[in-house]
C-alpha cells in the first residue's frame, strides 16, 4: 500500500513536471485514467480532497511544492521549478518507477528488453538507510580487492552517506576505530548487519560537499586540491560532453574546428582519470601538464601489453 502511494505520488509530479503551463484537476484526471497506475488503484479518480492532500504529502516528503495558477472552480496547478530543479532523488525515483512500468506492461517482450545486472550489494539496502537514519553503527564483513588484503575482514563502520556512482552502490563511512573515513562498495560486501549502538554524526559534514571536487566516488587523487583541467574532445565526442557533462563545473573554454575543449574545477582523482582513459581515441588532456604526463605514463604502459 505504501509502495503504492509512493507510486502515485511521484506519477502526480512527473505528469506535472511535464506540464510547465498547469493542469486543471479535470486533466490531471484524463491522464490518470490513461496510466497502468488507474488500474492498479482500483479505478478511481482523483477527488480533489486526494489531491489536497497528496500536494502535502509531496511537499512534506520531497521538498516540492504544487502551485495553484489560478483559483476557483478552474483551478491550474503546475509544479515549481525551483524546488524540482536540485532535487537528484526525485529525478533518479521517477526514472526507477518509468523503468519498473515499462518492464511491467512488456513482459511479454522480454526477450528485447535488455538490461544491465541489477547490483547485487542492493539487498543490504534496508539495514544502511535504517542505520543512516538512527545514526546506527554497522558491522559489515568486506571482501578487499586490494593486492595483499585480507579476502574477507569483519569492519565495525559508523554510516555517513550512500552514493550510486554507474548503477552502483557505495557508502561513505568512518571507522569506528580511528575516525578514518572510507568508501565500501555494497556489491563487495559479503555481510551487514545493525549493532546495538550508535554513534554522534559529525558536527557540519555534508556528503555533497565532501565529494563535490570529484568526479564518480574515489577521493584518491594525486593532489589533495582543486585545479583547473582543460581536456579537448575531438570528433563526436563534444556532443555527447555538452548533452551529459561529466561534472557540474564543466565549462566550454574554445572550440575549434574539429575539436572542443572542456574545462573544468575539481581533484583528477582515479574515477576522472579512468574516465579520461575510457575515451582515448577522442580526448586529450591539455592542462595541467601534471595530469597529462600521468595519463601519457598509463597509456605508454598500456600501449606495451600489444607489443
Amino acid at each position: 500500500m505504501v509502495a503504492l502511494l509512493l507510486k502515485r505520488y511521484l506519477w502526480l509530479v512527473d505528469t506535472l513536471r511535464k506540464s510547465p503551463e498547469g493542469l486543471t484537476l479535470a486533466e490531471i484526471n484524463d491522464r490518470w485514467s490513461d496510466s497502468e497506475l488507474y488500474r492498479d488503484c482500483g479505478g478511481t479518480e482523483i477527488d480533489r480532497r486526494t489531491f489536497y492532500n497528496h500536494r502535502i504529502a509531496i511537499s512534506e516528503q520531497f521538498g516540492i511544492d504544487i502551485e495553484t495558477i489560478k483559483a476557483g472552480p478552474y483551478s491550474r496547478y503546475r509544479i515549481d521549478i525551483d524546488s524540482l530543479n536540485s532535487n537528484q532523488t526525485i529525478d533518479w525515483l521517477l526514472s526507477t518507477i518509468a523503468t519498473e512500468n515499462l518492464i511491467t506492461q512488456t513482459r511479454n517482450l522480454a526477450d528485447k528488453i535488455l538490461l544491465e545486472p541489477a547490483d547485487k550489494g542492493a539487498s543490504y539496502l534496508n539495514d544502511i538507510v535504517a542505520a543512516l537514519k538512527s545514526n546506527i553503527i554497522l558491522e559489515i564483513d568486506y571482501q578487499s580487492f586490494h593486492i595483499g588484503s585480507p579476502n574477507h575482514k569483519s569492519i565495525i563502520i559508523e554510516p555517513l552517506a550512500l552514493k550510486m556512482f554507474k548503477r552502483r552502490w557505495y557508502l561513505l563511512s568512518r571507522k569506528s576505530e580511528n575516525g578514518e573515513l572510507r568508501l565500501y562498495a555494497l556489491e563487495r560486501m559479503n555481510a551487514c548487519k545493525l549493532t546495538d549502538n550508535r554513534f554522534d554524526y559529525p558536527e557540519h559534514f555534508s556528503p555533497a560537499e565532501y565529494f563535490a571536487n570529484y568526479f564518480g566516488v574515489s577521493t584518491d587523487g594525486y593532489t589533495e586540491t582543486p585545479c583547473r583541467i582543460v581536456l579537448r574532445a575531438y570528433h563526436e565526442l563534444p556532443r555527447y560532453m555538452e548533452s551529459q557533462p561529466l561534472h557540474p563545473s564543466q565549462e566550454i573554454a574554445d572550440k575549434g574546428e574539429n575539436y572542443t575543449d572542456f574545462s573544468y574545477y575539481l581533484i583528477p582523482a582515479f574515477d576522472f582519470v579512468q574516465e579520461i582513459l575510457l575515451h582515448c581515441e577522442q580526448l586529450e588532456v591539455v592542462s595541467p601538464l601534471s595530469l597529462r604526463k600521468h595519463v601519457a605514463k598509463i597509456l605508454e604502459k598500456s600501449a606495451n601489453f600489444y607489443k
